[in-house]
């Protein structure tokens, strides 16, 4: 009896891995990868679609090639917010505007206290220029499009599958990160359309679950593929892929990570609500349908440690070094983390509870004797003080414990940190790529396949550290975004009067 493979794609910030597996067993077979291209316009950041299909294009048909006939389906999960809008015609009409991109944050940034509520409400998430339809509505307004006809808005993995088979699909955790979707109706919101004048020229596809067959390769226009058979299905968003993948249940947080990291929380009802509004958390639609999900992302997470690789002129076999090193001092309780740097990680901005793009790093603690691993120990500090933050949003008295997918899981100091931050057992999951583990299951839902567990307990001594450290952490943050609030700049003051931890700051900080 033939083997038969299963082909999962999934389209990272940084890269896109695509990997051959056996459907029986789960077994890898083979994996390849490719940076995921960008280029720069006028505005901001693109995805370089065309070099991105020309590389995934290529890799298909190799794997295709190479197991004529016995090629199943091909899964597709990505970042989400990104997309293009096709026309009536069915051919691309604009750029693929990167996720992270904020061209659109002016249309936001007109939104009311109420319209910005009811936005909430619907869609179940905070009004911001990194997802989807502020994009649309810069695409439409500042562009060349015609207004004589209505486009249709394709999330990324939505239009991979609409190129492999010519069928208009998407899947319910992508709509969910659109800010046009009605979680509780499931169903477009028109409501929304008409808020941001989008009514009758945009349009979205049908929403379908995570996994089911959106078409055959057979049927779309694929010369490489046309001959073979194969069905490609939606995934869904990476971070919801990947929490499928391990099995994560309702008392378990997930904390993706990667170039940013997210948390991630699942449960049957939604958890819309006004406290909810106010700490900025997103809320969506798993790729199990029935279950909803609770998510924050961090806009900083690996992305600081290739700042740091960079801004001392390290390679990555250096820094694993260092960190090695400065782990087997934390494991002998050899540093204080009190007496350490204090690093407010917000590189990249800033998410829940102050979702604000313009937000900039800070560290406090800087003399004449601070050397590289203070800096290098203040920064991993600094990640899991903003996690341990971040992650008072959420229902925690719930949490059993915290799941780490990602590159964390190649850092044994960053996990012990964590571990130590949130004063709660770490489940690390030992799986090379979860979000690609997840796409296959989404596809395929009836095979149990084993996953190992690395399981790491807080360090008490340390774990007290971090609950003395967080307080501190809350007054550097909130005094920080008082500032960002305040100022045009974030070093400029509009006030006169100063409260006392405006002056601690002007006093004592360094912003990055």
């Amino acid at each position: 009896m033939n083997k038969r493979f299963s082909i999962t794609v999934d389209i990272g910030t940084t890269n896109a891995k695509v990997s051959l597996f056996e459907i029986a067993t789960g077994e890898l077979v083979s994996r390849e990868s490719f940076q995921t291209a960008k280029k720069k316009d006028d505005f901001g950041e693109l995805f370089d679609f065309a070099s991105i299909w020309t590389q995934l294009l290529a890799v298909l048909t190799k794997f295709v090639v190479a197991h004529t006939g016995n090629v199943d389906s091909i899964n597709i999960s990505s970042v989400g917010e990104a997309g293009v809008l096709i026309n009536e015609a069915g051919e691309i009409v604009s750029p693929l505007i990167a996720w992270y991109d904020k061209r659109g944050a002016g249309y936001i940034d007109a939104l009311t206290t109420e319209q910005k509520k009811k936005i909430y409400d619907i869609t179940g998430l905070p009004a911001h220029p990194n997802y989807s339809l502020s994009k649309i509505k810069w695409l439409l307004e500042k562009t060349d499009l015609s207004k004589d006809q209505a486009y249709t808005w394709l999330s990324l993995p939505d239009l991979l599958s609409y190129l492999l088979t010519g069928s208009l699909k998407t899947e319910f955790s992508m709509a969910s990160r659109t800010m046009c979707y009605d979680l509780l109706k499931r169903e477009w919101s028109e409501e929304i359309l008409e808020l941001f004048g989008l009514s009758g020229l945009i349009k979205f596809p049908e929403v379908g679950r995570s996994g089911e067959i959106v078409g055959y390769t057979s049927e779309g226009s694929i010369s490489e593929l046309m001959n073979e058979t194969i069905s490609v299905r939606i995934a869904g968003h990476d971070h919801m892929v990947g929490a499928l993948g391990i099995n994560l249940h309702s008392k378990e947080l997930l904390n993706s990570t990667g170039t940013t990291e997210g948390l991630l929380l699942i449960d049957d009802t939604l958890f819309i609500n006004d406290e909810r509004f106010h700490d900025s958390l997103s809320n969506g639609i798993f790729t199990d349908p029935s279950c909803y999900t609770l998510f924050s992302s961090m806009p900083t997470g690996g992305n600081a440690f290739a700042w740091y690789q960079e801004f001392f002129d390290i390679g990555k076999k250096a820094f694993e070094e260092e960190c090695l090193q400065l782990y087997k001092s934390y494991q002998k309780h050899i540093v204080d983390l009190n007496k350490q740097l204090v690093i407010v990680p917000h590189f990249n901005g800033s998410g829940a509870p102050f979702k604000n793009s313009q937000s900039s790093g800070m560290i406090y603690g800087l003399n004449l004797t601070t050397r590289r691993e203070d800096i290098l120990l203040g920064l991993l500090a600094g990640l899991c003080l903003e996690m341990k933050y971040v992650s008072r949003c959420f229902p925690m008295e719930r949490v059993e414990r915290l799941v780490v997918i990602g590159p964390a899981v190649k850092n044994p100091l960053w996990l012990q940190m964590k571990a130590d931050s949130l004063n709660k057992e770490i489940a690390v999951v030992q799986m090379d790529e979860a979000v690609s583990f997840g796409a296959l299951k989404a596809a395929y839902r009836d095979f149990v396949y084993p996953i190992d567990y690395q399981i790491i307990s807080p360090d008490k001594e340390h774990a007290a550290s971090f609950e003395e450290l967080i307080d501190n952490y809350a007054q550097l943050y909130e005094a920080k975004r008082n500032l960002v609030e305040q100022a045009d700049s974030p070093f400029v003051y509009q006030s006169t009067e100063l409260n006392s931890k405006e002056y601690f700051m002007e006093k004592d900080f360094f912003f990055s």
